[in-house]
């Protein structure tokens, strides 16, 4: 996949020289100067590819225009064709005696030049399957990472909030005990009396009235006792009976809070077994050179991937459409120009535009700019607007795009956690995400972008200096 012309040119270079071995040359050729230039083609504008030294022999394949084409240690090469410069020397040809079995030799010659870039060929194909799985492997194993992550983030919300269901069953069971408590002594104190009513008589206490009208007073207020009475003991009865059902949903509760700590402890187990997973095939990746600059490849493609989907999320609009605020900002996004917050606290470690490899000498384009930060750091939408995108993206990892009006959006890559879905509204400074690493080969940075109709600029011209 990446060193394929060079490896085919090789291979054929190797074919010409099986091809035209010294065995068939009439003539020979003997240095008369040092520092003779061995040229790739029959002309001074063509590159220098050796120096022959004094008295050096080679082996003279043909005659180009003033130039010998020259076979020196293997190179085919051209020098110029002088008799100051090269001593040619003819030898006796018995090519004619052995015409067929010259025919022979190079017809198995080129049967196994063929049968060598057969072979080569299928290697190269190989070496490219094997890139194309090892770097597919390593984006689905960040996939899988990050569900994992996802399933850690939800069971540890859920049992946050199971625990303050449980902290809220036990405050009200702890208020119920209480209210029952008082409740039943001061139903006791109620059975006394009671107790010591009955013991003089209903009749009695009716029959000292002293006047009819007493007598009605006496009974009404007897039976407002004696129905508060029963009410106090209904009341205490139902608060018996939900104290109970606080207790089985208390019970249920902690059984499982249980189950998902359990539930926690395998997933977090499983986490950490996939970073370190992730951590091989990083080491894998960057100790091969053919695999990193396959992974550079594959990120300079996942960045023509989102030139394409900005184009399907925000089509272009007619010329000369007025700019507008985005519902909520005080101004039109163009005009925060050199005015946006910073995304995150941290460093920048790469900028936007070309930039060259030094490593491999590769030639790339960056399209925004990394921002180094501690893993979990928050990220702040830089102005208000709307989400269009919050989903994983092949190369970028979880990744997240808003649209701030009149065709101008930021993106934010690499994110562990996100806070924001499609179709959500963002405030200006809101935490919409944190710092992460997933679909990153360097570690947890923020890769941040500003576009407009899709194209990228120069987010440092657009955020606040300092």
């Amino acid at each position: 996949m990446i060193f394929r012309k060079a490896i085919t040119s090789a291979l054929l270079a190797i074919g010409i020289l099986l091809w035209s071995a010294p065995a068939g040359c009439q003539e020979i050729g003997t240095v008369q100067v040092s520092d003779l230039r061995l040229r790739s083609g029959p002309g001074k504008a063509y590159r220098i590819i050796a120096r022959l030294d004094k008295e050096t022999t080679i082996s003279i394949i043909g005659r180009v225009k003033g130039w010998l084409k020259v076979d020196y240690q293997q190179q085919i090469g051209y020098i110029i064709d002088s008799a100051d410069f090269v001593k040619v020397t003819r030898l006796s040809a018995t090519v004619a005696t052995g015409e067929k079995k010259t025919i022979k030799s190079a017809a198995v010659s080129a049967d196994t030049i063929e049968r060598r870039l057969e072979a080569a060929t299928s290697e190269i194909a190989d070496i490219t399957r094997r890139e194309h799985r090892v770097l597919e492997t390593f984006n689905e194993a960040e996939v899988a990472l990050n569900r994992v992550r996802l399933q850690v983030r939800e069971i540890r919300l859920e049992l946050a909030a199971l625990n303050r269901r449980v902290q809220e069953i036990q405050q009200q069971s702890a208020h119920l005990e209480r209210e029952i408590a008082s409740g039943a002594a001061y139903a006791a104190k109620r059975l006394v009396a009671l107790y010591k009513l009955n013991w003089l008589g209903r009749v009695q206490l009716l029959a000292t009235a002293e006047s009819f009208f007493d007598f009605i007073n006496r009974k009404a207020s007897l039976e407002r006792i004696l129905g508060q009475d029963k009410a106090l003991l209904d009341k205490l009865n139902d608060d018996q009976i939900a104290l109970e059902a606080l207790l089985t949903r208390l019970n249920a509760s902690k059984a499982e809070k249980r189950s998902l700590e359990l539930s926690l402890k395998e997933r977090a187990d499983q986490l950490n077994l996939r970073q370190e997973e992730r951590k091989d095939r990083l080491a894998a990746i960057r100790s091969e050179k053919a695999l990193e600059l396959a992974a550079l490849k594959s990120l300079q493609e996942a960045a023509r991937q989102l030139d394409a989907t900005l184009q399907v999320l925000g089509p272009a609009s007619a010329p000369g459409t007025p700019q507008t605020a985005v519902e909520g900002a005080e101004r039109p996004f163009s005009e925060y120009k050199g005015l946006l917050s910073w995304p995150v606290k941290g460093k920048i470690v790469s900028f936007f535009g070309p930039y060259r490899d030094r490593k491999y000498a590769v030639t790339s384009f960056q399209s925004g700019i990394n921002i180094r930060a501690e893993r979990g750091e928050p990220i702040r939408a830089v102005s208000q607007g709307h989400t269009i995108y919050a989903s994983w993206f092949k190369g970028f990892g979880n990744m997240m795009i808003l649209d701030h009006g009149n065709h101008y959006y930021t993106v934010y890559a690499h994110l562990e956690e996100v806070f924001k879905v499609k179709g959500d509204r963002v405030d200006k400074d809101e935490v919409i995400a944190t710092v992460g690493d997933s679909g990153s080969l360097t570690g947890p940075a923020l890769h941040f972008e500003v576009r407009y109709h899709g194209k990228p600029v120069d987010p440092l011209e657009w955020i606040r200096k300092g």
